[in-house]
């Protein structure tokens, strides 16, 4: 739910970022600052989405070894036991 809600803030962010360019570029109010900051935001939410994914697809790797590693340990006492 969390990565939801960073990934649609990220994605409004960077459509207003738009917005804000060519409101600028029709001869608009906002500043270069506003349109910048704005960019920047929503980069950071993305990024905060990816580092959230990642996370967690570090983690099953890290559940998935475990589970081979038991695995292995199952077949050598298996074969000591023939």
């Amino acid at each position: 739910m969390k990565q939801n809600i960073t990934n649609i803030i990220s994605w409004v962010l960077l459509a207003l970022g738009i917005i804000f360019l060519l409101w600028k570029i029709i001869g608009g109010s906002p500043t270069e600052f506003s349109i910048i900051m704005t960019f920047l935001a929503g980069i950071i939410f993305n990024l905060m989405s990816v580092n959230s994914k990642v996370s967690r697809t570090e983690e099953k790797a890290g559940n998935l070894e475990n589970k081979f590693n038991s695995l292995a340990k199952d077949f050598k006492e298996h074969i000591k036991h023939r």
